[in-house]
């Protein structure tokens, strides 16, 4: 069953069944407020307290804890987890099977691929009194790749590029390059030196959204092979 009194919800959202906005994880808590044009999947579950701006688009089983900040057409796929306590800008994309812990501040226009993990301690478990944790800072225009680890307490330059695989374990100056593990920082190459693709991060819809124009055989490469056709 779908639930969502205790959010505010903008027009024409598309709300699969099985989602929960607005989760009231403490009696006092407030409403989930999200803007026009939201996509929520099934499984989808945002807490209570969370501020989600226009065209947000969760996936399968996505979560978003409370205190949240969220600015327009952000993105957050199938099984990927806002642990709560995080800001993040404009364009946001985050893939799938992502984990983003409280105290994770994200500017604009970033894109995060499919399966990377941050943390927010650098040593956990073992200080006493526990600190208070803190997760990285991605400044505007950063491009992460699928299969990253980024290290608590630690900045990324605006309009970095990081590598599939890196781990990211030291401030990366603006325009940088990384890759390895641990990751190694080199200036951005020359290809890579422009801002993300708008058209990718200020997308307004899906290609599997029910309000799109129903494309079948044209979303096919020209160059595939016969064996690929039907």
């Amino acid at each position: 069953m779908s639930s969502y009194e205790n959010a505010t919800i903008g027009a024409r959202a598309v709300i699969e069944p099985d989602v929960e906005v607005g989760f009231k994880y403490h009696g006092n808590c407030g409403p989930a407020i999200l803007g026009e044009d939201a996509i929520l999947r099934k499984g989808t579950i945002i807490y209570g307290d969370t501020i989600i701006g226009d065209h947000f688009q969760a996936g399968y089983y996505s979560v978003v804890r409370a205190m949240v900040k969220m600015g327009d057409h952000c993105t957050l796929m199938n099984h990927s987890c806002i642990e709560g306590i995080v800001r993040m800008g404009n364009g946001v994309r985050i893939m799938s099977n992502v984990y983003i812990p409280s105290r994770t501040w994200i500017g604009n226009h970033v894109f995060i691929g499919p399966g990377c993990t941050f943390t927010n301690d650098r040593f956990a478990m073992r200080e006493e009194p526990a600190p208070t944790p803190r997760g990285a800072t991605i400044e505007d225009d950063v491009m992460i790749g699928g299969g990253c680890t980024i290290t608590p307490d630690i900045t990324i330059g605006r309009q970095s590029f990081i590598a599939a695989g890196a781990v990211v374990t030291k401030d990366v100056p603006p325009k940088s390059f990384v890759k390895g593990v641990p990751g190694v920082i080199t200036p951005l190459p020359e290809i890579l030196d422009v801002p993300n693709a708008r058209s990718m991060t200020l997308q307004t819809a899906s290609m599997w959204d029910t309000r799109s124009v129903y494309q079948r055989e044209s979303l096919w490469p020209e160059y595939w092979p016969e064996r690929f056709e039907d």
